[in-house]
């Protein structure tokens, strides 16, 4: 528990500075670029999100899992997995350039696409340093690499700002500080990190490429759809309502996405431990019931906050002509409590070896965000896109609890009344 307790606090540091950062970042564009320049920033990180998931395919949380069950892959493996990100992420890289022209019918979301397309690549190279930092138990690195850009990132775009610099100027200063934070990583796992062990590291064999591709896919599945989920509502409100409605709902997210910053790190902190769950079964079993009660009270206490603050919150933040937002952002705050509690169920399961089945529901979710928010968005505005991500999230985080008491009955029906163990609710 003490090295979850650091490692949970290290990752709480990295996530409330950051979305401090990035929430002043956010005010900053917002606030020197209007409506449109937020639309256009948010639309264009809302695709390029979802295709560097892509890229990332799920290997960090595979690796996660593998290489804390046999520490000599790391040192065999990670030449390998860097060359394999290279490859994977520039092609989609260089891909997405050619096809952003269908992607929107706005020039300057166009613009914006072209501009962040190197991050495609450039993520998924620093989850892999990040993974390492995971694997060994070490999440020292990441608040000072995380932070050390954001600082860095708003910092510029200040002066972009002040310099009558526009929009895609500050799209650009995205992509070279996340640039920046790579090496960065490189450095940091170069001087702490790189691996004294003399198992000789070797480059992926195309077989084993596509093997470990493979092995990877439910994640890279799952990780794929919790971002179409976070990113679509901006992509739809873009498409459906405009870029002035897109920069409402940005704002919103953006106080969502400061709600989520502590059990963020929770959860950073929980995924290597959970893959121990086969071995050390009730220590872990605990910390999943603690953290599941611990994460419905901070959740409902975020949401009363945001219903009694937000209309201030907003003016004070981002301003008049941010209006539309204030409504949106009370509903938002109640749909960040079946949200969580999904995201410790997602881990537990993860845990069981469930992937594919969290995929399903997850999948299911999707269609029922995507099918709301088409009706909802175009009635309603940033208010309709918020109470899209409620019921969506809602209804992902009861199936997969379903899932859990179904797990239960059977595995008492199975030991003749006698309760197996049965995680969340063993």
């Amino acid at each position: 528990m003490g090295t979850l307790r650091r490692n949970t606090q290290a990752l709480f540091i990295s996530s409330l500075v950051g979305a401090a950062l990035s929430f002043v970042l956010s005010v900053l564009i917002g606030r020197g670029f209007g409506q449109s320049g937020l639309g256009v920033y948010s639309t264009a990180l809302a695709w390029i999100g979802m295709v560097w998931l892509m890229a990332e395919f799920g290997v960090g949380t595979l690796l996660t899992r593998e290489w804390i069950a046999d520490p000599e892959r790391e040192a065999k493996h990670l030449a390998g997995v860097i060359w394999l990100r290279v490859w994977l992420g520039g092609g989609l890289s260089l891909a997405f350039i050619v096809i952003s022209p269908l992607i929107s019918s706005e020039s300057e979301v166009i613009r914006a696409l072209i501009a962040s397309a190197p991050l495609i690549a450039i993520q998924p190279l620093f989850g892999t340093f990040s993974t390492v930092y995971r694997v060994r138990q070490a999440m020292w690195p990441i608040p000072w690499l995380n932070i050390g850009m954001l600082a860095v990132q708003v910092a510029v775009t200040g002066l972009v700002i002040a310099g009558g610099g526009d929009v895609l100027a500050a799209v650009a200063v995205n992509t070279l500080t996340s640039a920046g934070q790579l090496v960065a990583a490189w450095w940091v796992w170069k001087r702490w990190f790189q691996s004294d062990s003399p198992v000789e590291s070797e480059r992926l064999r195309r077989r084993q490429a596509v093997d470990l591709l493979r092995r990877a896919w439910p994640f890279a599945a799952a990780g794929l759809i919790a971002v179409i989920s976070m990113r679509l509502p901006m992509i739809l409100m873009e498409r459906l309502g405009g870029l002035s409605q897109a920069g409402d709902l940005a704002a919103v997210l953006r106080f969502m996405e400061a709600g989520r910053m502590l059990p963020n790190a929770l959860f950073g902190a929980l995924l290597p431990m959970v893959m121990m769950l086969e071995t050390e079964t009730g220590q872990v079993h605990r910390t999943l019931q603690r953290s599941a009660a611990a994460l419905g009270i901070y959740g409902i206490g975020f949401a009363v906050a945001l219903s009694v603050l937000g209309g201030m919150l907003i003016e004070v933040t981002f301003g008049g002509a941010f209006a539309g937002a204030q409504a949106a952002l009370s509903l938002a705050g109640w749909a960040l409590v079946p949200s969580l509690l999904k995201g410790l169920l997602t881990l537990y399961w993860y845990a069981k070896g469930r992937e594919q089945m969290t995929n399903v529901i997850s999948l299911l979710g999707l269609g029922i965000l995507a099918s709301t928010a088409a009706v909802l968005i175009p009635q309603h505005g940033a208010v309709g896109a918020a109470g899209a991500i409620f019921i969506a999230e809602a209804a992902a985080m009861v199936m997969m609890a379903g899932a859990v008491v179904w797990r239960r009955k059977t595995e008492t029906d199975s030991h003749g009344g006698k309760h197996g163990e049965t995680g969340l609710v063993s």
